[in-house]
């Protein structure tokens, strides 16, 4: 039955997830709001955790269950993952639910065994697990047969993956813990070292969101409120598109500089028709105003942003869950 299908993108900052006959059905921050005296009993997730971060007592903890790809606390992440599924009505179903999983490149038999007892305790049955790259390949519709390869840069929360690959699998490619939450961290560094203000996670966020560019005319301005850092006192000011551009590139510029690495090295058939094509981008940090001329200089050339950039991934895994022969060709492989 299609509503006993589900793909899932368990990414450390947004899970997504498709039900097969409906489409995405969620798309909230993977946080949780538990219990602060070490039992973990869930009081919110998603949407309704991520408001009150930076403003819990000693009774609630915030806890981010996903880490750089990997599942760092399976306990809470396989009650935040049922606390979803349940809000999705995906658990109603009398024969079980099927998932397709999205996971790094290159991942590994220790962190597949994570992820399957964490979805196993959230109340998932049968789970196939596909590479982030190939799902978003196909979230994008991107022409690809087993002779006719892409080039796919995803840019997930805690990972970024880059891969050249074909329908037949990854060519060459790569899953390095450098993602959204990198240019975070790196705002909130530069905020305080430059303008003297310490500033907190959802601050750093309202700044990538409201006013991040590559664009170094751009005016686009936000206020921001923090701590002076010298004083201890409140502060706000009045922040540019332009005066942040610093920490906004950083991530940028390092990616570009793998996918330079990878393009480098792949057969010149391959290279040529990738070039031909250009480069995918997905992922929540694809959205950034500008990417597309900056990466277009960088890269040398086209460059293809998905439109449904924050949710391509899981889309790729919902064409994938209704087609059991592709499943079969493209699933990592399990001993």
């Amino acid at each position: 039955m299609a509503s006993n299908k589900i793909a899932l993108d368990f990414d450390c900052l947004y899970t997504n997830i498709y039900k097969a006959g409906y489409g995405v059905v969620l798309s909230e921050p993977t946080v949780a709001a538990v219990s602060g005296d070490g039992k973990y009993e869930v009081k919110s997730v998603g949407s309704e955790a991520k408001k009150i971060i930076g403003k819990t007592t000693e009774n609630t903890k915030i806890v981010f269950p996903v880490f750089e790809g990997e599942i760092v606390n399976e306990r809470v992440a396989a009650k935040l993952l049922n606390a979803f599924l349940t809000k999705t009505d995906c658990l109603s179903g009398l024969f079980g639910l099927e998932a397709v999983c999205s996971v790094p490149c290159g991942v590994d038999a220790n962190m597949l065994n994570s992820y399957s007892k964490t979805l196993k305790n959230a109340g998932i049955t049968k789970v196939h697990y596909i590479e982030a790259p190939l799902l978003s390949a196909l979230g994008q519709r991107i022409p690809i047969s087993d002779d006719t390869p892409c080039f796919v840069i995803d840019m997930a929360g805690g990972t970024t993956n880059i891969a050249s690959l074909t329908l037949d699998g990854i060519i060459a490619g790569v899953s390095i813990n450098y993602g959204a939450n990198k240019i975070t961290t790196d705002i909130i560094d530069y905020i305080a070292e430059i303008y003297g203000i310490q500033i907190g996670i959802l601050t750093a966020e309202k700044i990538k969101n409201e006013i991040g560019s590559l664009d170094e005319c751009d005016e686009l301005s936000t206020v921001i409120n923090g701590r002076d850092i010298k004083s201890g006192k409140p502060r706000t000011m009045v922040l540019k598109a332009n005066e942040v551009i610093i920490p906004i590139r950083k991530y940028f510029d390092k990616i570009s500089e793998i996918a330079l690495s990878i393009l480098s090295k792949l057969p010149p058939e391959v290279s040529a028709e990738i070039r031909n094509a250009g480069v995918y981008i997905s992922g929540i940090s694809s959205t950034v105003y500008g990417l597309e001329k900056y990466y277009k200089e960088k890269l040398d050339m086209k460059v293809n942003i998905d439109p449904n950039s924050k949710t391509t991934v899981a889309l790729g895994g919902g064409i994938a869950i209704s087609d059991s022969a592709l499943i079969k060709k493209i699933a990592v492989k399990i001993d």
